[in-house]
């Protein structure tokens, strides 16, 4: 049975994280994409098979939509993820991040070492180059607003829309590009490339082949500025890698934090 969206309170901050929790073993942080979470995803499900998994809604994304006003930048929803750990009684934990995703998990490790184990960095948003900049997916055409996210652009109606109100997912769709738009927009360039020389943890960076929005020439720049960090291509993964292929998704992140 899959776990309940539990409502956790924060200190000092006073926000409210929305966030669900399954699983034993080690601590494993899972930090969403700018589609949000569908839920308890097949993917968590089976990462929870072997991890204690921590998935929250970032403020602004899914039933946290009404949060985006209570953080301003990167360093906010850094805080945020310490303080939903720090509210749970974890320590230290591994964490796995995916687009807007990524780019939170690296920040975390880089400000916060010591509360990391292991990173794995999927398809991560947040270091640009205008010869190489990507589709943007703030730019799409009105009802397919998180098309282009998919390698197969067709599997968005049977992993977002099947059973569903379409009106409700086109909305929900826009919501969560709007919360990723505050810190993304214009340009998603974060500054974290200076920052990534910090990060201590063993780290696996994770490019897809048919990821659209931010193509495989970033996997090496990650890479390069990420000391012993390691490089896996998957070449037919899209930017929601975690939603198209939940099982290779899950089998990647296992093999690296427990390898």
């Amino acid at each position: 049975m899959p776990p309940e969206l539990e409502t956790i309170h924060l200190d000092p901050s006073g926000l409210e994280a929305r966030c669900y929790r399954s699983g034993a073993g080690q601590p494993l942080l899972f930090l969403h994409h700018l589609a949000g979470l569908v839920g308890w995803q097949p993917s968590l499900e089976k990462l929870s098979e072997r991890f204690d998994v921590i998935a929250p809604y970032q403020p602004g994304w899914g039933p946290a939509k009404d949060d985006l006003t209570t953080v301003d930048n990167g360093l906010d929803l850094v805080l945020f993820n310490l303080d939903l750990l720090a509210a749970l009684g974890v320590e230290r934990a591994n964490v796995a991040g995916i687009g807007v995703g990524a780019w939170i998990a690296a920040e975390l490790a880089a400000l916060a070492p010591q509360r990391v184990n292991r990173l794995v960095l999927v398809n991560p948003l947040g270091i640009w180059r205008e010869e190489q900049p990507g589709e943007d997916p703030f730019a799409q055409a009105p009802g397919r607003g998180s098309a282009v996210l998919f390698a197969n652009p067709d599997r968005r109606e049977e992993l977002l829309m099947a059973g569903r109100s379409r009106i409700d997912v086109f909305v929900e769709e826009q919501l969560n590009l709007r919360a990723g738009a505050k810190f993304l927009w214009p340009i998603p360039d974060t500054g974290i490339e200076c920052r990534l020389r910090r990060i201590k943890a063993p780290t696996l960076i994770v490019t897809g082949g048919k990821d659209r929005v931010v193509p495989r020439y970033y996997g090496e720049l990650w890479r390069s500025a990420i000391a012993g960090s390691k490089l896996i291509d998957v070449p037919e993964a899209g930017h929601v890698f975690d939603l198209e292929q939940p099982e290779e998704f899950a089998r990647l992140v296992t093999g690296f934090v427990l390898g």
